[in-house]
């Protein structure tokens, strides 16, 4: 049993913690929201000035559900079932919003409204299937047009780290979003993770950037290689098994004295970087020319290993990578215990040391 006093102090935090969630809940009907709406990457254009924007932020992931997801989501709107609720924080004293959860099911409805969605692989209405919007009668678009989804708007005094909060537990259940785009939503505010985000985008990295699917660019991918390429140029012998907690922790860490100086002194290190793997490595961080996607542990290894080399000999040069192809490099990045720190050690310190010639080229083995 617990005390009076324990008890006590449960309930005070639990009223405190909840005066922090600040929110109302409000009823928009899908023409009132597709009204609203703004995709990433677009710029309002509303004609009237009194309607407010709904905003996608640079942090939420693009578009990607498949039209069967779509339609899924759309076949439902029409049952009339029970649909989650959409989440966003108030920007402004205009009523300007942030979507922060409900990309994905308000940009299947606007899909299906613009006549760009044709409804496939419905099983309770599968009538449906082969339509699209246009082909319905006026009076169902209209009551379609008329069905309201729920909105929880965030008060716009809720604090960034509340707001990031709320972001992570409501998209961090089972698999939908990637660590990197958690990342996104959980790092509101923190300048460091703006800083990586921007690098992601860099001319120089997507020149050398490469996937074998088109959704991986869209689920972080990119900003991931970066993560872990400051993560671990910076901290790589304290690492420990998790990924994802090594580099989060890093970016809070780095955060704190995050200034101009550091930006650009961790800037011109990625492009060094980058710039002596293009110059001197064949594939750069392929496996082979035809090679169309970047293994992370690959990544990790050439693009760490080769800032680190740098660190030691500015003016570094080299004119055998054969040792890219030697058994020892290949053991190294096997995904076999890819995340064991000796194993993260140890791809990285053989590639800074291969490039500074401080192992015995030569004794390397190979396979004929």
């Amino acid at each position: 049993m617990k005390t009076p006093e324990e008890v006590e102090q449960a309930e005070n935090q639990l009223k405190e913690i909840q005066v922090d969630y600040n929110y109302r809940i409000a009823d928009f009907s899908i023409g009132e929201l597709l009204k609203k709406f703004v995709l990433k990457g677009e710029k309002s254009n509303f004609e009237d000035d009194a309607i407010s924007g709904l905003y996608v932020p640079t942090y939420q992931r693009n578009f990607i559900w498949p039209e069967n997801m779509q339609s899924k989501f759309i076949e439902s709107i029409f049952m009339g079932v029970p649909l989650q609720p959409l989440f966003a924080f108030e920007l402004d004293e205009d009523g300007n919003l942030e979507l922060l959860d409900g990309v994905q099911r308000l940009s299947s409805v606007k899909s299906f409204v613009d006549n760009d969605l044709i409804l496939s692989e419905l099983e309770e209405l599968n009538y449906l299937n082969g339509f699209i919007f246009n082909d319905l009668e006026t009076a169902r678009k209209r009551k379609f047009s008329n069905t309201t989804l729920k909105l929880y708007i965030i008060n716009q005094n809720t604090d960034e780290g509340i707001r990031a909060d709320i972001f992570r537990r409501v998209n961090e259940g089972g698999e939908r979003l990637a660590p990197a785009e958690i990342r996104k939503g959980k790092f509101i505010g923190n300048n460091f993770y703006s800083f990586i985000l921007d690098m992601s985008e860099s001319p120089i990295f997507n020149a050398l950037f490469s996937s074998t699917k088109k959704t991986e660019k869209l689920r972080g991918e990119k900003e991931e290689l970066i993560s872990r390429f400051y993560a671990l140029s910076n901290n790589y012998k304290n690492f420990v098994h998790s990924v994802k907690g090594f580099m989060d922790d890093y970016i809070v860490e780095i955060d704190k004295d995050f200034n101009e100086s550091m930006k650009e002194i961790m800037r011109v290190e990625l492009v060094k970087t980058l710039d002596f793997v293009e110059n001197n490595f064949p594939n750069a961080f392929k496996k082979s020319e035809k090679a169309k996607s970047i293994p992370r542990v690959r990544f990790e290894a050439i693009a760490v290993g080769t800032i680190l080399a740098l660190r030691e000999k500015s003016d570094l040069s080299t004119s055998n990578v054969d040792w890219l192809n030697s058994n020892e490099f290949k053991k190294w990045t096997t995904s076999d215990a890819a995340n064991n720190k000796s194993k993260v050690i140890g791809r990285i310190e053989f590639v800074r040391d291969c490039l500074l010639e401080n192992i015995e080229l030569n004794t390397l083995t190979y396979d004929n």
